[in-house]
């Protein structure tokens, strides 16, 4: 059991230096490793690598260099920033020619520069009355940089006094500022992190590497100012050279007042940002990405659900495209004080941006749109196979309605009779072999599947069941181990009517299985038309058109024989249905007579073709 603290123990002041190397990471952000992808540069270009590193000790960094941008704003004539960092001591030094004023502030009656690095809380961003679209905020800033560092040397010069002052011991201690006449104005930070204190023992590769990015970003959004890294320029004339070291394909504009610049270009791994407000980089994004990525994504929603009639999700459009903002954002908010999410709602932005016409049009040209059509595409394609299996399953567990099964386990012996409704089926219950033959009685006129989808095929019952009475699964090839019988046979009246649900039934299998046709499996039973009967034959004569009972009786005295119509199936007698069942005149079809362009032209959605042709299949 725990040892109960005493009172002393268990309430404690600290003074606020203590306080913040206590808690590191409420002023600076995560103070434990991290391993990531991240971009960083290599050979003007950004490359991405797995990195470890530790957030804080970034930001540290990022306080000093944020006050010479910032300044960059104010002052007009500070043009050039200079980063240096001595990897063997792993000492960072920021200069820039701008210059802090040099003189005491009467109302601590400390010099200017001692007020603005060696006081916590001090700064010149607290006139919320003001518009403003630095990167400082609250007034901590680079007095953290100080608190996490063993030694932190200032040195100014406003061009009439030059000041220089050391800090050490995490700014518990401090030299005398020490004061020059004259010199060029400009600013020195330089600064030795106390690296234990991050979990360091050595500034290595992966956080220099960041270091490095970090200073490009800063190029990228800050083209009027020229910035060096351990002595090269980083040369970029606009954000756009910035954009180009990620990509070449790619869509760039700039606000017609310069306060936003967005570039669009695809993305082959999900979705990405790069995104800046006043420069800070925005790594979790914010406001101003979800408005740029909002407007990019509906008017391709739109796109898609007019020419595919697929209402893509807003997610998966924005898999697809990477953006990347430079922002301005007057006196913006953030979820933290490491700045990495704007929280600044967009009608208190001070500044707008709106994604231009052209833009989307070059998105819509661009492999961002290809890409997602062929996910789309894709997509379709396995929620049409998870459809198919569905229905396979389906196939396999069903109890098959309307289905007179045959005995015999040779299949491959028996054959299936497709008739039009139950009536025409009853008959043939008669004169059926019980062992070799059985029926399948379709309720009506059968669907037409030319353009239907897998979800209306499940939905159908009739199919499903005559699938499964045969043995066929969409997607599989029917081979005689499958299938439950050794062909199959259409009864159907001999009228358009009967013809054309004959027709349905072949444009269903001949989309889905066409092999069946080369197996000898599929047949047609020949009904009779006319049947012409007379005392003076010995057997009725049948005929299975007209053009062939006109022919016969062509000049003949007809008055000698009774002729009978027969308008269907159930029209004909018993001794009659007895043949068609018992010895059938078959048809065999074959594939030869199909064609996927001689179906399309009678089950597909062009009528106009319909009128041109008549149809010979039966």
């Amino acid at each position: 059991m725990a040892k109960e603290k005493k009172i002393e123990e268990k309430y404690v002041v600290l003074d606020h230096i203590e306080h913040i190397l206590l808690r590191p990471q409420t002023y600076i952000g995560a103070n434990k490793p991290h391993t990531q992808r991240r971009w960083i540069p290599q050979r003007n270009k950004m490359i991405q690598e797995e990195l470890t590193y530790v957030p804080s000790f970034l930001k540290i960094f990022d306080e000093i260099i944020s006050n010479s941008v910032d300044e960059s704003k104010r002052n007009k004539k500070l043009t050039r920033i200079d980063v240096d960092i001595d990897k063997k001591t792993g000492e960072i030094s920021v200069s820039d020619n701008g210059g802090i004023p040099v003189v005491i502030h009467k109302t601590h009656n400390q010099w200017v520069p001692e007020v603005i690095f060696g006081n916590l809380m001090s700064g010149s961003n607290y006139d919320d009355s003001e518009e403003r679209v630095v990167m400082g905020l609250n007034g901590l800033g680079s007095k953290l940089t100080n608190v996490f560092s063993k030694k932190f040397v200032v040195q100014t010069c406003d061009g009439k006094n030059g000041f220089l002052q050391v800090f050490s011991e995490n700014m518990r201690v401090r030299t005398q500022a020490t004061i020059t006449k004259g010199g060029t104005p400009g600013t020195r930070i330089s600064y030795l992190p106390d690296l234990e204190r991050f979990g360091l023992k050595k500034l290595d590769p992966s956080h220099y590497k960041l270091l490095h990015k970090r200073v490009v970003d800063i190029a990228g959004c800050n083209p009027s100012v020229k910035i060096y890294f351990c002595g090269q320029e980083i040369r970029c004339k606009s954000f756009e050279d910035y954009v180009k070291w990620y990509c070449q394909d790619y869509y760039y504009e700039k606000s017609s007042d310069g306060m936003w610049s967005i570039a669009v270009s695809p993305s082959l791994e999900g979705f990405s940002q790069i995104s800046f407000v006043n420069g800070s980089d925005t790594y979790d994004g914010g406001s101003h990405v979800d408005y740029i990525s909002s407007a990019i994504i509906g008017p391709l929603r739109e796109y898609f659900l007019k020419k595919y009639k697929v209402d893509v999700k807003p997610s998966e459009i924005k898999n697809h495209f990477q953006i990347f903002i430079s922002s301005t954002v007057i006196n913006p908010s953030f979820s933290s004080q490491t700045k990495e999410k704007l929280i600044t709602e967009p009608k208190d932005w001070g500044y707008s941006f709106q994604v231009s016409q052209k833009m989307i049009n070059w998105i819509l040209k661009s492999e961002i749109v290809k890409s997602l059509t062929d996910w789309i595409v894709q997509k379709k394609a396995a929620d049409q196979n998870k459809l198919q299996r569905q229905l396979n399953k389906q196939v396999d567990n069903l109890k098959v309605e309307k289905l007179v099964d045959a005995k015999a386990k040779d299949r491959w012996r028996c054959s299936l009779g497709i008739f039009e409704g139950d009536s025409a089926s009853n008959s043939f219950r008669k004169y059926r072999d019980p062992q070799t033959q059985g029926s399948f009685s379709l309720k009506g006129k059968f669907i037409n599947v030319s353009d239907i989808a897998v979800q209306k095929m499940t939905e159908n019952k009739e199919l499903v069941n005559l699938m499964s009475a045969i043995g066929l699964k969409l997607g599989q090839k029917a081979t005689l181990k499958t299938l439950r019988w050794g062909r199959i046979i259409f009864y159907a009246d001999q009228d358009p009517d009967g013809n054309s649900i004959v027709a349905l039934l072949l444009n269903f299998f001949y989309k889905f299985w066409p092999e069946l046709f080369d197996m000898n499996f599929v047949y047609k039973a020949e009904t009779p038309l006319m049947v012409v009967k007379s005392s003076k034959m010995s057997e009725d004569l049948w005929f299975y058109s007209m053009d062939e009972f006109d022919s016969w009786s062509s000049g003949k005295n007809l008055k000698d024989f009774s002729i009978t119509y027969k308008k269907g199936l159930g029209a004909l007698e018993d001794d009659e249905y007895k043949k068609i069942i018992k010895a059938p005149n078959l048809v065999k079809i074959s594939s030869d007579e199909l064609s996927s362009k001689k179906l399309g032209v009678w089950f597909g959605k062009n009528s106009d073709l319909r009128k041109e042709e008549l149809f010979g299949l039966v």
